[in-house]
């Protein structure tokens, strides 16, 4: 059962997941383990340092993992997390720079110089925004798995096999193709074979290197796993 403890409501959002973490007498090498997420990552939620979480996609996953195993409302916390990441706002300091006398001379070379600095800024931009859209391009896909996770056992022969990605990415799972709705998710349903079964979700663009996940699943005999 998820709680909201709206004490928090003006704390920060690593001040209420600590608060609520602690109200539960759960500590956190218990998260870290549950939730396969380092300590590290759940240390600078509860520090407010999102600087030093991984990439948006992955840290919003991380933080619903984090608030559910410490039996907190996730819908809550994410609106917090969002809300406190984009508050943040860049203050630029304006140069004055007082009026001088300036000999013709003086003036024409400075206007030269001004001018030969503006060029190089513009090149230099657009290397840069060439080579970060290469690097996007050319990047494997983001690619999380909710289901199934890693080494189950099961008696039932249906899996559902479920997921986030990024946009305008393909998805196949066992080299099936899987549609995507525009959000990046993704959900499919499998069926199993006696035994131990691979599955195999890979996220690929139209350009670059795709993102391969893997899980193995274990089908158990009805007649044996009821077996005493």
């Amino acid at each position: 059962m998820a709680f909201l403890i709206r004490q928090l409501s003006t704390a920060s959002t690593g001040a209420a997941l600590k608060s609520l973490r602690k109200k539960q007498g759960i500590s956190l090498d218990v998260v870290a383990a549950q939730t396969q997420i380092q300590r590290k990552y759940l240390e600078a939620f509860e520090a407010d340092a999102y600087h030093l979480l991984p990439d948006p996609l992955y840290a919003k996953h991380f933080l619903k993992l984090f608030v559910l195993a410490i039996h907190g409302d996730a819908t809550y916390f994410l609106a917090r997390y969002e809300e406190e990441c984009g508050s943040c706002s860049a203050v630029t300091d304006q140069l004055r720079i007082p009026r001088q006398r300036t000999g013709k001379r003086l003036l024409r070379k400075w206007r030269t110089w001004a001018k030969a600095a503006g060029f190089a800024c513009v090149i230099g931009l657009l290397f840069l925004y060439i080579g970060f859209q290469l690097h996007n391009l050319l990047a494997p896909p983001n690619l999380l798995l909710d289901t199934p996770q890693q080494d189950i056992q099961t008696t039932i022969a249906s899996l559902t096999v479920a997921g986030q990605t990024d946009s305008e990415v393909q998805i196949t799972v066992n080299n099936d193709p899987v549609l995507t709705d525009p959000t990046g998710r993704f959900e499919t349903r499998l069926t199993l074979t006696r035994g131990l079964n691979t599955i195999e979700v890979i996220a690929r663009k139209k350009y670059g290197q795709p993102q391969t996940i893997r899980r193995t699943v274990f089908l158990e005999d009805i007649g044996s796993a009821r077996a005493p």
